[in-house]
């Protein structure tokens, strides 16, 4: 059976998920930002469904690199979802152009 719970029950399990996660990843959702800005200092052009599709799993990328970092490069779930992530860019990549 499910487990009833109210709006607050739940935003309480929701600041708690955030401090544990904050514990092993820091802030990193402050340092996304200037990593894309140092490898992108002009910005980027994102114009067709297929750019965004591959830039939004490139940013996931970059997110799971940076958790890497923050964990003194011992957290393997991040490592492996970059993997993941970068696979699935080279399907998009390979794919590009090509109907479905």
């Amino acid at each position: 059976m499910i487990e009833f719970k109210d709006a607050g029950s739940i935003l309480v399990e929701m600041g708690e998920t955030f401090r544990e996660r904050n514990k092993v990843y820091g802030d990193n959702y402050k340092r996304v930002g200037e990593v894309m800005n140092a490898l992108f200092p002009d910005g980027v052009e994102l114009k067709t469904v297929e750019d965004y599709n591959i830039w939004h799993l490139f940013e996931l990328m970059i997110v799971k690199l940076t958790r890497f970092t923050n964990s003194n490069l011992t957290h393997e779930d991040s490592i492996h979802d970059a993997a993941v992530y970068a696979a699935m860019v080279e399907s998009l990549i390979n794919g590009k152009g090509r109907e479905k």
